[in-house]
């Protein structure tokens, strides 16, 4: 007699598989954006890697998925100007004829860099071009089109705090931001729905650039705060971000998913 628990599952049930599937994710060229990127290769999804400035990083990230088997391309487009998005949308598509899954991740970094050293109004005016209308115009376009093909899903980034508050100059801007995208995050998925899945992830405490040079301050914060007593990493979003554009997340669309460690303070 033979073990049937020992045998392999049948493709179409192996859990948060991608195969078959075209994923573009915007702002892929490191960081979270690139942790996904990855993570959705692993998975069997053909990946479309987007940069701004930093073509060097995202063929890099193009590179390590070719190497480990997967397919991959890159495409470049200034998500400040609104004026490129039909065409980026049009040259995504192109890529792989066609595409069923896309990632609403770049932002402007306001932190770290030259972002830090702006004005109140103009780190508003970036985030309300890069964050808010690139996510908003970017997923009506490619659900527009996702809906006439029949299936798609797509996925945006929030912030665990946005709807709770912080203190602070960054604290009101990310939360006038992030909130508008969770809250146009629930609303998308009922325009587009049955054929379009729409949710969202709300990162807590994620150590990326900013995280690494975070004062001693800073850095007891994120523990006192995080009932897992740690960072997150880029790995835990993406592996979330798997997880919701997988089939095996077929029954949920709407959601705003937290990813922090339990945190609610």
């Amino acid at each position: 007699m033979s073990d049937r628990s020992r045998t392999d599952p049948e493709p179409d049930t192996v859990f948060a598989d991608l195969r078959g599937h075209t994923a573009l994710v915007t702002g892929s060229s490191s960081g979270i954006g690139r942790a996904i990127a990855l993570e959705l290769a692993q998975a069997g999804a053909t990946i479309i890697v987007h940069y701004r400035t930093s073509q060097a990083a995202a063929e890099a990230v193009c590179d390590s998925i070719d190497s480990a088997g997967g397919t991959a391309a890159v495409l470049q487009a200034d998500l400040g100007c609104s004026d490129h998005y039909e065409r980026f949308v049009e040259q995504a598509w192109n890529c792989f004829s066609g595409i069923s899954l896309w990632v609403n991740n770049a932002g402007v970094d306001l932190l770290t860099g030259d972002g830090a050293q702006l004005a109140y109004d103009e780190k508003l005016q970036h985030l309300c071009q890069v964050d808010v209308q690139s996510t908003l115009i970017l997923s009506r376009l490619a659900a527009n089109r996702m809906q006439a093909a029949g299936h798609g899903s797509i996925l945006n980034i929030g912030w665990d705090q946005a709807d709770r508050g912080m203190e602070g100059d960054s604290g009101e801007l990310f939360a006038a931001a992030k909130n508008a995208i969770m809250g146009a995050t629930r609303s998308l998925a009922l325009s587009f729905a049955p054929q379009v899945r729409v949710n969202c992830i709300a990162p807590g405490w994620i150590r990326t650039a900013w995280g690494e040079q975070a004062s001693d301050t800073w850095q007891q914060r994120v523990l006192d705060e995080t009932p897992l007593r740690r960072w997150g990493t880029a790995a835990d979003i993406a592996q979330m971000a798997r997880f919701l554009l997988s089939p095996s997340a077929a029954y949920i669309t709407g959601q705003v998913i937290r990813v922090n460690g339990g945190a609610e303070r």
